[in-house]
């Protein structure tokens, strides 16, 4: 691996322009799918460096590789969210209602300035690096990407993601499940309607789904090891039009989320068991469109302890620190049906919000962290391949 002032040189070098394009991406969010203006910028940066983006088509986002042959990737993501950002903040979004308020301009950024230190570098086994359009959708842009052959012959990948809880400075890293699943259900409970005066001679379907609301979590929950984690939540229930009128038709949302692979396959059968054991008292009827999304994201174990090893070595002992499991959805799992990897948490605590929110500030000091951690884990994932690994 090349030695640490060739790693910190090459930072020093870069940075200044990582930073100016960074601060180019946050002024211009866009939705997912339709990063174009982001896109074009990535392209742009990658071209200056005499690197060869490949596009694809119609779509958005691509990839680029740096050598031959790559056996390596590093993954970056490039949509924003609906938020109106605040007016106060530098930079701040061109785009109304829409703002990089997870961290997705940095990934991409750094992503651009590890291809260039990694070029300038010259490594014998190549290294690929995709620029993922829609991390934010459901279906998100990796299940397309992996679709497209982006991740074929790649031995390991790495992302990074932006922790506004964990200082500046530190990596954080830990050996299988990080993120959880994300699915997404509608539930339609349906019956005769009628007066609310004479709820015993019809089905209450208000009191229906009031059941489903507060049992469906338990019911669920009695066909599951207790020591996996599960949470099911509803966003939105619809149903009725006037206060004297039982409805015909309740309407609920709401998702799914577990961090074990196994329980993540066999969850929409227990649903929709539950479903109707719940629903059989009250004779209500149901159907249910469960939308099986990503499944969790479980970090390689040899990925984080070679990542984990060079990364120390060349920023410093307790650099990379364990994090905390979540139960937020990263499509990052996606490419990891096809190879091995890992997902590390960058910080980036400024002292603002949290991720999703519009009170989310990047501190751009972990910019450098970010370049010098990924070229040092990259490189030695470079090495690995060249052995069993």
């Amino acid at each position: 691996m090349p030695a640490l002032e060739d790693i910190s040189g090459l930072v020093a070098e870069v940075i200044p322009t990582v930073i100016d394009l960074r601060r180019q991406l946050h002024t211009q969010p866009e939705p997912a799918h339709r990063e174009f203006v982001t896109t074009d910028m990535v392209r742009s940066a990658l071209e200056t460096e005499g690197l060869e983006f490949r596009t694809r088509g119609e779509k958005t986002g691509g990839w680029v590789d740096v050598g031959a042959t790559p056996k390596v990737g590093f993954r970056a993501d490039l949509d924003a969210l609906p938020i109106v950002e605040p007016t106060d903040n530098s930079p701040r979004s061109a785009n109304q209602g829409w703002m990089h308020a997870c961290g997705h301009d940095a990934h991409t950024a750094i992503a651009v300035g590890l291809a260039t230190i990694l070029h300038r570098l010259a490594p014998d086994i190549g290294v690929r690096f995709l620029f993922q359009p829609g991390e934010e959708s459901n279906p998100g842009g990796a299940i397309e990407l992996v679709a497209e052959g982006a991740v074929t012959g790649l031995d390991s990948l790495i992302a990074f993601h932006v922790d506004p809880s964990l200082r500046v400075g530190r990596i954080g890293a830990r050996v299988g499940p990080i993120t959880g699943s994300a699915d997404s259900f509608t539930i339609e409970v349906h019956g005769p309607g009628g007066h609310t005066s004479r709820p015993h001679r019809t089905v209450d379907l208000v009191d229906a789904a009031s059941r489903v609301v507060t049992g469906l979590t338990t019911a669920v929950r009695r066909s599951v090891d207790a020591r996996s984690a599960l949470v099911i939540a509803f966003g939105s229930i619809h149903g009725g039009d006037a206060p004297n009128v039982i409805p015909t038709e309740v309407v609920m949302t709401g998702t799914v989320r577990t961090l074990d692979p196994a329980l993540w396959d066999v969850l929409p059968g227990l649903i929709d068991k539950a479903l109707g054991s719940i629903l059989a008292l009250p004779g209500a009827g149901y159907t249910m469109d469960y939308q099986q999304g990503i499944p969790p994201v479980v970090n390689d174990e040899f990925v984080i302890e070679t990542t984990t090893v060079a990364i120390e070595s060349t920023i410093g002992a307790g650099t990379v620190v364990p994090t905390a499991q979540s139960m937020g959805g990263e499509d990052f799992s996606n490419y990891l049906t096809v190879t091995r990897g890992a997902l590390l948490r960058l910080g980036t605590a400024s002292g603002g919000g949290d991720l999703h929110s519009a009170g989310f500030r990047l501190n751009e000091e972990s910019i450098p962290i970010g370049l010098q951690a990924g070229a040092a884990a990259l490189l030695a994932l470079v090495d690995a391949s060249r052995g069993d690994g």
